[in-house]
């Protein structure tokens, strides 16, 4: 009975508490000011690089119980939340103006005890970059109710500009002791030298607000979905309170990714909604088959009969291949498709490149992509290696860590270096389903060199189709989930800048490939046209077929020449 009490009483504070606009980008969130809850201060990657903290506040005029809510990270160009820096499963009330203190386990030393530790071993904050967000609910799907990014994030978790790093041993604070809250984090936020964190006994800084403004989210689950599956679209809205809101509905704008430009979302548990009644309302859309790839804006509105509003808006990114991007126009070499029965030949299409995916062996069957100048530019590498959200439910995830002290490199099949004309493109490259172990010899030698080449052909005004991927298997790493393969090998075939590439495809066209050991001894300086074939000699090792949408009789000429230049 009591904690009945607690919660009914817990419950009748929450909704009186103040409440004011929210509007939220995927990308870059804009307007984004939070009802009660805000970063208040960060430390990340200080002078010991675990020596870091997070401070959150209660902003609000009401009470706020932690439970139900996490404090995530995410890297520069993150798409995963990954496991939270601090979640809440029991009652942890928050007063108005009182901070709270997320520190690392035994590193930190800002001088005032922490109210909650994580291990900085699994979860760290990169000193370049990166992206800070309090969510209500679960982590990659609840609510996003405050965020800062700095540095070169481009993350879901910035607001408006990017706050920079604040450096070793300083952090980046709030202004108004916490207070103040305009949806920029550069305007936002201020360095402080050296950190001054506060946690849940240093005297509270109350902020005032008001009751008198809709609050609204927008999330899809998945943010990343193929033409043909479906994203679950959700707006969690908080009524306001003064006067009450009544008669609220939610509408988007769904025509970017195939949809009706009016779309009603659903809070009576239909149309993919959970549970009816609590004010989430939600919408299941379907992409359609052959809907283009890259990055697609939604947007919705929220609003009551009160006549108040707000706006919304969210990135979904669709995987398939750019118009005209495709590398498959060609011929897909094995037949993949993206049924998931046929597990170890699984067709996984993404804006950046086309791969067929090998269950069993825990790497890619082979990796396709288009390269010409328009794909290189500026971009660093981004080094944020992580599981690839797009495999199908229940299939074992590759870690970053799995290639740890297996004496194998992280081999990129589509390297970093023909994705930098955009950090989201250079970050794709990072997803584990892109790798296969490799022997440094290799990958460090004459695999890198030939990539080399291609992209220096591709700034001659050549444009390349390429084909890559793994041969046969010489053992396993990550307690025998991934296949080591006892060769690597690549397709390519060179034409000038142009258009209609399938039709100006002839005998003449030049193709080749090149097949290179995994294993030793290789000689790391070994120049990559020591291993050049024809891609006759590829298709006898691999059993696939390339260019089988070429007419024939150019087909077989151009793939049993051997290459000369």
């Amino acid at each position: 009975m009591k904690k009945l009490l607690i919660a009914l009483i817990f419950a009748i504070l929450f909704v009186s508490a103040s409440v004011t606009d929210r509007r939220v980008t995927a990308q870059q969130e804009d307007n984004i000011v939070s009802p009660h809850l805000v970063i208040s201060q960060f430390q990340a990657g200080g002078g010991t690089a675990t020596d870091e903290f997070i401070e959150i506040k209660n902003t609000g005029a009401a009470p706020i119980d932690l439970n139900g809510y996490v404090v995530i990270y995410r890297s520069a160009a993150g798409t995963d939340d990954g496991s939270p820096m601090a979640s809440w499963a029991t009652t942890t009330l928050l007063q108005p103006g009182q901070f709270y203190l997320i520190a690392a386990q035994n590193s930190y030393d800002g001088g005032v005890a922490p109210d909650k530790t994580y291990d900085p071993s699994v979860r760290s904050m990169g000193g370049g970059g990166g992206g800070l967000a309090i969510r209500q609910g679960p982590t990659n799907t609840g609510a996003i109710i405050d965020s800062v990014g700095w540095g070169s994030a481009t993350n879901i978790f910035v607001e408006g500009t990017v706050t920079t790093f604040p450096g070793d041993n300083n952090s980046k604070a709030r202004k108004q002791n916490g207070c103040q809250d305009t949806d920029s984090n550069s305007n936002d936020f201020e360095t402080i030298t050296p950190s001054a964190p506060r946690n849940s006994s240093t005297t509270p800084v109350t902020c005032g607000g008001s009751g008198s403004n809709l609050f609204a989210a927008i999330n899809g689950n998945p943010t990343t979905v193929s033409p043909g599956q479906n994203t679950l679209l959700t707006v969690t809205v908080i009524p306001a309170t003064t006067p009450p809101s009544t008669g609220i509905t939610v509408s988007g704008n769904l025509t970017n990714i195939g949809g009706s430009a009016s779309q009603t979302f659903f809070d009576n548990g239909t149309n993919g909604d959970v549970t009816a009644g609590d004010n989430v309302f939600s919408y299941l859309a379907t992409v359609p088959l052959g809907t283009s790839g890259g990055i697609k804006n939604v947007t919705a509105l929220a609003a009551d009969a009160e006549a108040r509003s707000v706006n919304l808006n969210i990135n979904l990114t669709v995987n398939a291949p750019l118009p005209n991007e495709d590398p498959l126009i060609l011929g897909n070499p094995s037949n993949a498709t993206a049924d998931v029965a046929n597990e170890n030949n699984y067709l996984m299409p993404k804006p950046q490149y086309t791969l067929s995916y090998n269950r069993q062996k825990a790497t890619p069957n082979w990796v396709a992509w288009r390269l010409d100048s328009s794909w290189i530019g500026s971009t660093s590498r981004q080094d944020d290696y992580r599981p690839d959200p797009a495999l199908p439910q229940g299939w074992y995830q590759v870690l970053d860590t799995d290639y740890s002290g297996s004496g194998y490199d992280r081999g990129h099949m589509c390297p970093s270096g023909d994705r930098t004309n955009s950090i989201p493109n250079n970050s794709a490259t990072f997803l584990m389903t892109n790798f296969v172990p490799q022997l440094s010899a290799n990958n460090q030698g004459p695999w890198e060199e030939f990539e080399t080449y291609c992209r220096t052909l591709a700034s001659q005004g050549k444009e390349i189709y390429i084909y890559t991927g793994p041969i046969g298997s010489i053992g396993t790493i990550a307690q025998g989930r991934v296949t080591v393969p006892e060769y690597t090998w690549k397709v390519v075939l060179v034409l000038d800048n142009g258009s209609n590439d399938l039709a100006r495809v002839g005998k003449g066209t030049r193709a080749f490939g090149i097949i290179v050991p995994n294993f030793p001894p290789l000689n790391i300086n070994a120049p990559w046209r020591n291993f050049r074939v024809t891609v006759n000699e590829v298709e006898n090792r691999t059993g696939y077929d390339f260019f089988s949408n070429v007419p024939k009789n150019s087909q077989e000429i151009m793939e049993r020449r051997r290459d000369r230049e």
